[in-house]
């Protein structure tokens, strides 16, 4: 299986913002773990152009890891520019994906600002309204309960269940190169490994038993999808967020 990270930018406003979505092909699938922010199809065929020599009209799926805006922001427009995409994500973030259930970001971000005032306030119904802007987009392949392979082309890909951050959030296993691409089951920050960001984590406990599963695996490489690749130290750094030395 081949693979590459790709480094979306964006500017956000007083933020410079990366996310890193992850690039798998064989000689039948071409895959994308997660979809970037609003308006980067564009980035997102350029990084697939120079670093792998395809582009969105090769893709044959995308995988979602859960429905927050800087997962799913480009998906829509990926599938109006290549229709035969198959979107695949948990059953539980399809609806929330597809639009039939509201964002449980967005349901948060309601109940956070009725305890704000002034310019915190303003600074929460800003990001409540952009929030509102997502493009929903309905879900071809709803993912298996269960941890495994799930695509027929990429025998050596496993899915794995990691909720705490959304309920249904999911990540990927390349079990031949050992590489585990997280999503936001965890972070990269100044080339430290943490749990996810806990303001936005909608189940911290939860998300810290999902990973301790990730100790099991034998792990080279992890790609964060903020943050991007940690290929040291694996099993000493993930031991030390179960132990509790991330605090």
């Amino acid at each position: 299986m081949n693979y590459r990270v790709l480094a979306l930018e964006k500017k956000m406003g007083p933020m410079d913002l990366t996310v890193h979505p992850l690039l798998l092909w064989s000689d039948s699938e071409v895959v994308l773990f997660d979809a970037g922010l609003p308006d980067q199809a564009d980035l997102i065929q350029r990084e697939m152009q120079a670093l792998a020599g395809l582009g969105i009209e090769d893709l044959t799926a995308v995988v979602i890891s859960h429905h927050d805006h800087d997962h799913i922001g480009s998906l829509a427009e990926l599938k109006r520019r290549n229709s035969g995409i198959r979107v695949m994500a948990s059953q539980i973030e399809s609806d929330y994906i597809s639009g039939i259930k509201p964002s449980l970001r967005i349901l948060q971000a309601e109940e956070h600002n009725k305890g704000l005032s002034g310019a915190q306030l303003e600074f929460g119904q800003r990001f409540l309204a952009y929030l509102k802007t997502i493009e929903p987009c309905e879900v071809d392949t709803v993912l298996s309960a269960q941890d495994g392979p799930f695509i027929s082309g990429l025998p050596g890909l496993r899915l794995i269940y990691t909720p705490g951050h959304m309920p249904g959030h999911v990540s990927l296993y390349l079990e031949d190169e050992k590489v585990l691409a997280t999503g936001d089951a965890l972070a990269l920050e100044k080339g430290v490994l943490c749990l996810p960001n806990p303001q936005y984590t909608l189940d911290t406990k939860m998300s810290l038993e999902s990973v301790k599963k990730l100790l099991v695996l034998p792990i080279d490489s992890i790609v964060c999808y903020h943050g991007g690749v940690l290929d040291h130290d694996i099993q000493a750094s993930l031991k030390a967020l179960t132990q509790g030395d991330h605090q």
